[in-house]
């Protein structure tokens, strides 16, 4: 008789959630500036958070839930060191039973026209909030926040009837029209809103917030990105991705064509409109996916690839109701609005302006963008054009690569020190600018707000 052991029977999603976890811990304990300990405390945290992820305004889990899931307060330490993974599973799993309650709940209570004879009192602050004990406290919890909701809109309904009455082809709609419209607004807003959390909320997608829960205890700076997530990450950085050159846009649940990239891969295709409705989103031997509910940017992951040359296949319903499958092979597209722009402002002095949105940098290629070269060549054209001045625009822009920033830095300075870094081991280390040559010398403005942040700093506070 041969014996068989458990390993070869798991489910090998659990496997993998399992690696995933336990590589994260390893990194977050070795690779960390200064990590928490991994122990009961820092578990408790972990669920505490997650639940509160999933359920912001307390309003799908009930408190018998949330106690239930106590068991796992000084567990979720072990299964990131190792231990089979049991609370995710459980915790999800209960989520989603919870949202198909809730979508039942306000189904159900929009199909009535709301007595605002009464007067109700709805708490919209979280932290004020306790979790429903029963359903029927659950229920009533719903009723008065789509009260509170529907009458906001009906309001805005009556405004802009009192606005419109008296102007040819306004037709005057009275209250309860006004009434069952704002409802039916509600609803479908609604249901939009819980389509794409269950079309986003796959296995994997709600156990990347479970890690992310993890790794943000840390600081919160400090995440985990899956493939996908850090795909669309290095398109950011780096300006460029694989796709097929079209603008999305959400138009009353439905997603649709906004724009082509003109002498992009669906613009040379020929096939592809704008107004068409995306249906499904296809690829290699596997079944279409339907978008219908998707947010546009779970979508716009669905079309673009990780390699040029590979076809993504479009279900698409046109304008006049056909439909049609199109298929385009995927190429590199670029994101304009992420590189540097430059203009010359012209008034009593002419003055060179240059909007730098992110610091970016395209790791993955040695001759791709960098953020830093770019900003040389526009400085360069701006001294061209005889400029008085420079204002460097830095609003909105969190940050980048560091690299860039000490090479950007040193086009306007001889050389010296830029920024200081401290790992772990406490040693200090000083990233310099080494190149004497200074590219600009004139008088420089540096324009910064509170989501300027990261690169963005550093280098406003090494020019000043």
């Amino acid at each position: 008789m041969q014996s068989k052991g458990n390993a070869g029977n798991e489910d090998p999603v659990k496997q993998k959630h399992a690696r995933i976890l336990r590589n994260v811990g390893i990194l977050l304990k070795e690779g960390h500036f200064s990590p928490l300990p991994i122990n009961d405390a820092f578990s408790i945290s972990v669920l505490k958070k997650f639940t509160e992820d999933l359920d912001t305004d307390k309003n799908m889990f009930f408190q018998s839930d949330i106690d239930q899931f106590q068991k796992y307060a000084t567990v979720i330490d072990d299964e990131i060191l190792g231990k089979p993974i049991e609370s995710f599973y459980e915790i999800t799993d209960v989520y989603k039973k919870r949202l198909d309650e809730v979508q039942e709940i306000y189904n159900q209570v929009l199909q009535q026209p709301f007595d605002y004879t009464i007067q109700e009192r709805v708490e919209l602050d979280p932290k004020k909030n306790n979790h429903p004990k029963t359903e029927a406290e659950r229920k009533d919890n719903w009723r008065k926040r789509l009260k509170y909701l529907t009458l906001a809109k009906y309001v805005e309904l009556q405004e802009e009837r009192d606005k419109n009455k008296g102007k040819d082809d306004f037709v005057v709609k009275p209250d309860s029209t006004l009434e069952r419209e704002a409802r039916q607004s509600i609803q479908k807003q609604l249901d939009r809103f819980f389509n794409t959390k269950k079309n986003r909320e796959t296995q994997d997608e709600l156990f990347s917030s479970f890690v992310n829960a993890v790794a943000s205890l840390m600081d919160p700076h400090t995440n985990y990105y899956p493939p996908v997530d850090l795909r669309s990450f290095n398109e950011g950085m780096s300006g460029r991705f694989y796709g097929i050159g079209a603008q999305l846009k959400e138009d009353d649940g439905k997603i649709k064509i906004a724009s082509l990239v003109t002498a992009g891969p669906a613009w040379k295709n020929g096939e592809l409109k704008e107004n068409d409705e995306i249906l499904k989103v296809g690829q290699g031997d596997a079944e279409p996916v339907d978008v219908t509910g998707f947010a546009v940017s779970d979508a716009v992951k669905l079309i673009r690839g990780s390699q040029k040359g590979s076809e993504v296949r479009l279900t698409v319903r046109k304008p006049d109701g056909t439909i049609h499958v199109v298929k385009i092979i995927r190429d590199e597209v670029k994101l304009e609005d992420t590189f540097v722009k430059s203009a010359i402002i012209e008034g009593e002095n002419r003055i060179g302006y240059i909007y730098l949105p992110e610091f970016y940098a395209d790791f993955e290629r040695p001759d791709g963008a960098r953020c830093a070269v770019d900003v040389a060549r526009e400085l360069e054209k701006l001294k061209a054009e005889n400029v008085e001045g420079i204002i460097m625009d830095l609003r909105g822009n969190g940050g980048g690569s560091l690299y860039d920033v000490v090479q950007m830095v040193g086009l306007f300075i001889p050389d010296g020190p830029v920024v200081q870094v401290k790992g772990r081991d406490e040693k200090s280390s000083v990233l310099r600018d080494r190149d004497r040559n200074v590219q600009y010398t004139g008088p420089l403005a540096v324009l910064v707000d509170e989501t300027s942040a990261s690169a963005s700093e550093i280098f406003a506070a090494a020019i000043q």
